[in-house]
Order: structure tokens, then C-alpha cells, then sequence
């Protein structure tokens, strides 16, 4: 079992101070551009130490010992502090930056954010950049030690306790060092915007239009320029627009059409920047200038009235009257529906219309044979044209009442004996809300009756009139004597000038019994005339 304890012993010995070649040192110098714009720039800074090992003298014998395997840190800055300074046209963001360790030949890449102010004139001005570091001046103290070993014994088993001591110690001295670099940059002559004005079109939900008047209030020329826009969340710009060369004071107006998916009404933050050639054919940008564009409620509509002409197993209109809250250009209508709805014409076209004012829109519409008389559930979107691009409103729901089917009632009950044929006459009338026409009334013959003619031409009947209608009927002569309904349904034409059919209703027809024969007819005429002669003659006597 090994058990390790660090005892530190101190003994100083004084030794002398180190002669070498090449001691650390620290340069620096700006790498990429030296050339900076108004406005805030970054400067590139590398921090190098250029010490080689040449040659060391050291004092004796245990001195070389201690460093031959650590001549590396001799010719290493420690403690490294760079910091640039401004002045009165420059500022610098950038605090002191710090680096524990710099050896020898391994650069490290500094960044300093500086801003140049706007009332510094174009031309050279000379940084300061602050350095201080330490490095070793001489060995104060060394001291060594040798690890003991002490067995020891207990029981019948022996264990070797081992006392590791601390093998060297030693103390350093440091020499501080403290200087400063200058550092030339260049501040250039500027491209400056500035927004003279904005003019705004169709800022609302779908694409609108701005038109940027900017001025170029900076000292340099911006060669072949384009301007771009720069816009916030939710909106989607055009392509840069190009205004070639643009000098200092010279004025431009550029247009930029703009993709806008948000419906949120507010004002929002643009920005207007410039991308040009410099004079030496450097692309530059600069800095983005904001201004603010109010984008307006979305596009929508209310929906003043619904007025339903659907019937169930029919086709019919739809009126709907709409108010549009602005005044905008083509625009269409769409009605959509499920089952048993069915939408025959979706679209209705209005053109250019006017905020506030009310449009009606008619829709053909049908509903199937499994459509009940209420009201089912249906979505009106609208469509615009805005530029040259077409953009839709979110949908309003509405309600599509279906009517019941026009009714008609039959009365009378004609009589008809068992084995004839003959004309039976009922009366119609139009219980319903609509006038039908080309009407014409079928029964449906069943046993025991029969027919060459089960149709009847009622033509128009207007909601409450009345009418008759006439069939030729045959009954069997084994028919029971009794009453007898027929379903009677009715073909029409409805409003929308559409074939329908009615509900069936009943027909009745009393079944009498047959009539005797002519021969037992005529006797019976023969002797009711005898006995009334008969009878006559007597009374005379």
C-alpha cells in the first residue's frame, strides 16, 4: 500500500541573473484594411512574439540542469495586456484584452471594435496600441529533494509506506515591460444616405408599393449603386434597384415592390442602405437608414344579407350583399359548400369596387334529394388584385337556408264503378311559395286500375291557385268497392327555370260497384212503366 504526501520545504539560495540573446518581445501590427468608413468598423490586430533561442549564458552547472528542459519559458511574454487607444475622432468599444502566455513565434488574431465620428475628416490618423507583459529576468531560488522510503512491520505482513516529498522548488523574478505601438489608419471619404421622403401604395395584406427619395449627403461617389431595402418580419421585397452612379447632394428615387403576409395594421420599421463600387472597385455598402411605413388593415368584407331561393332536390340562387371595407381593384367572389350542398356557379365576378358600398352577388346552388329544409353552413372568400399579383381574403362563413320542396293538395273524391272506364276529375291546388310553370300532374296507376292517359296538363299556378285535372281510368270488374289513394306527383318548372318534381300526394278514387246490364235495365224500365200505368188507370175507376 502507497500513500502520497507532499511536504514542501523551502530553502532559498540565492542565484544570479540570467544572460541571454532574444529576449520576448511583442509586436503588432493591423492586418487586413487599415481603411475605415464613418460609422463603427473592425480592426484586425496580430500579436506576435519574435524571440528565437539563440543562446543562454547560465550561472553554474545546477542552473543549466534546471532549465535545459525549460528554455521555452525564457523566451516567453507573460501577462501580455494589449489595449488601443482612440483619440478624439476615433473611439474604441473594445476594453483591454489579456493574454496568459505568449511564446515564442505563434501569432494571436486580436478584435477591436472602433466607430469613427461623423465629424472626422478623411485622411491618415495614428493609433496607439498599449503593451505590457512580464518575463523571466533571473532564478531567485532552486531547491531539490530526494523521495524516503520506511518500511514498516505488522503482524506477519510487512507494509513499505512511501513519503513522496516535493523533488524542486523554485522562484522566479520578472521584469515588466511596458510600451506602445503606433499603428496608421485611414479614414475615407463616405457614402451617406439620407431619406427624403416615402410615398406608400396598396400597404396592405397581399403586395404593395414604396417609393424611397434618398439623398447622398456623404463625401464619396457611389459608382454603379444599387439601393436595397431592407424589411422586417412578414415581408418579402423586390429585387434591388439599380440608380447607377450616385455623387455627393445628388437626389434619387427608387421603387421596390413588396410582398406583405402579415394582416396586422401598425406602423413598421424599413430600412433603405446603398451597395456600390468605391474608387478603387471595392464593393462597399452603407449603413442602412430606417423610416417607418403604416400598412393598413387587411382587405375584408361583411356580409349584409342571404337570401336563399333553394329548394330541396332542386336548384336555386343565392343572394348574398356584401360591403368591402376598401376600395380595391378586379375583384371576385367565391362561394364554396359540402354535401348536400352542391355549387354550381363558385365564382361572381364585380371588377373594381368601392369601400363601403354594398354588392349583390347571385350564386347558383343545388341541393340533392337527401337535403333537408334547413339552413346549412357555407364559406365566401374574396379575391383582389394588388399590383400584378392576386391575393385572398380569409373566409366568412355564412348560412344557405334550403326551402321544402313546393306541395300541391288534391281534393275531390270521384267515383268510378267496378269494370267501367271513365274521366275522373280532381281539384289541384299550389300550396307552395313560388309560381310553377309548364306544370303537368301524374298518377301512378296500381291495381286495379288502368289507364291510356295518366297525365294532366295543369300549366301555371301561382302559390294558392287552383286548377282541374282529368284522367280516363279503367277499373277492373272484380275490384273491390271502395276508396283508393293513388299518388299524384307534379313536374314543373322552378324559378331558376329547372325541371322539378314534387312530393307525392294522394288521390282519392271511390270504387262503386258495378252497373247491371243493359237488357235488365231496360225490363226493369219496361215494368216500372206498366205498374205506373197500372196504377194510373185504377185511380180513375
Amino acid at each position: 500500500m502507497r500513500v502520497l504526501v507532499i511536504l514542501i520545504v523551502l530553502m532559498i539560495q540565492t542565484v544570479s541573473a540570467l544572460n541571454y540573446e532574444e529576449k520576448p518581445n511583442v509586436t503588432a501590427y493591423i492586418v487586413g484594411s487599415n481603411h475605415l468608413k464613418k460609422g463603427e468598423n473592425i480592426l484586425n490586430v496580430v500579436i506576435y512574439n519574435p524571440a528565437k533561442i539563440v543562446k543562454v549564458d547560465y550561472y553554474d552547472e545546477e542552473e543549466a540542469a534546471f532549465f535545459s528542459e525549460r528554455e521555452e519559458m525564457l523566451f516567453t511574454a507573460y501577462n501580455v495586456e494589449v489595449e488601443l487607444l482612440g483619440n478624439e475622432f476615433i473611439d474604441v468599444k473594445t476594453e483591454k484584452q489579456m493574454i496568459p502566455a505568449l511564446p515564442p513565434l505563434k501569432p494571436v488574431n486580436l478584435q477591436f471594435f472602433v466607430k469613427v465620428r461623423e465629424d472626422a475628416k478623411a485622411g491618415r490618423y495614428d493609433l496607439r496600441l498599449r503593451v505590457k507583459f512580464d518575463r523571466i529576468d533571473d532564478l531567485v531560488s532552486l531547491e531539490t529533494f530526494q523521495p524516503k522510503w520506511i518500511p514498516v512491520q505488522k503482524s506477519n505482513e510487512t507494509y513499505t509506506y512511501e513519503y513522496r516529498m516535493l523533488t524542486g522548488y523554485y522562484k522566479l523574478r520578472y521584469k515588466e515591460v511596458d510600451f506602445e505601438i503606433s499603428n496608421p489608419i485611414y479614414v475615407e471619404e463616405d457614402f451617406k444616405l439620407e431619406v427624403l421622403d416615402v410615398e406608400t401604395e396598396n400597404m396592405f395584406f397581399g403586395k404593395g408599393k414604396i417609393t424611397v427619395e434618398v439623398k447622398n449627403v456623404g463625401e464619396e461617389i457611389g459608382r454603379n449603386c444599387y439601393l436595397v431595402l431592407e424589411v422586417p418580419y412578414g415581408f418579402k421585397p423586390s429585387s434591388k434597384c439599380y440608380v447607377g452612379d450616385l455623387k455627393p447632394n445628388e437626389t434619387v428615387k427608387a421603387n421596390f415592390y413588396v410582398g406583405i403576409n402579415t394582416r396586422d395594421e401598425g406602423n413598421y420599421t424599413f430600412k433603405i442602405k446603398a451597395v456600390y463600387s468605391d474608387e478603387y472597385g471595392k464593393i462597399r455598402e452603407s449603413y442602412p437608414v430606417p423610416f417607418g411605413v403604416y400598412i393598413s388593415s387587411s382587405p375584408s368584407f361583411d356580409v349584409i344579407d342571404v337570401v336563399s331561393n333553394v329548394f330541396v332536390n332542386s336548384k336555386g340562387t343565392v343572394l348574398v350583399k356584401v360591403k368591402p371595407n376598401r376600395d380595391l381593384d378586379d375583384v371576385s367572389f367565391y362561394l364554396t359548400s359540402k354535401p348536400p350542398l352542391s355549387i354550381l356557379s363558385e365564382e361572381f365576378h364585380l371588377g373594381d369596387v368601392k369601400a363601403g358600398k354594398i354588392y349583390e352577388l347571385i350564386f347558383k346552388v343545388g341541393a340533392s334529394d337527401e337535403a333537408k329544409p334547413v339552413t346549412y353552413p357555407a364559406e365566401m372568400s374574396m379575391r383582389y388584385r394588388s399590383m400584378d399579383e392576386y391575393f385572398y381574403t380569409d373566409p366568412v362563413a355564412i348560412g344557405i337556408k334550403v326551402n321544402p320542396k313546393t306541395k300541391f293538395e288534391v281534393y275531390g273524391t270521384p267515383k268510378i264503378a267496378a269494370g267501367s272506364e271513365e274521366i275522373v276529375a280532381f281539384t289541384i291546388k299550389n300550396v307552395g311559395n313560388f309560381t310553377v310553370r309548364e306544370a303537368t300532374a301524374r298518377l301512378t296507376i296500381t291495381d286495379p286500375f288502368s289507364s291510356s292517359d295518366d297525365t294532366a296538363y295543369i300549366g301555371t299556378l301561382k302559390p294558392g291557385q287552383t286548377t282541374e285535372i282529368k284522367f280516363k281510368l279503367s277499373v277492373d270488374a272484380d275490384a273491390t268497392p271502395k276508396k283508393y289513394g293513388l299518388n299524384l306527383e307534379v313536374k314543373y318548372k322552378d324559378l331558376e327555370d329547372e325541371w322539378a318534381i314534387s312530393e307525392p300526394t294522394k288521390a282519392v278514387i271511390e270504387v262503386i260497384p258495378p252497373k247491371p246490364p243493359y237488357g235488365v235495365t231496360a225490363l226493369v224500365a219496361i215494368i216500372a212503366i206498366v205498374a205506373v200505368a197500372y196504377y194510373l188507370r185504377r185511380h180513375k175507376k
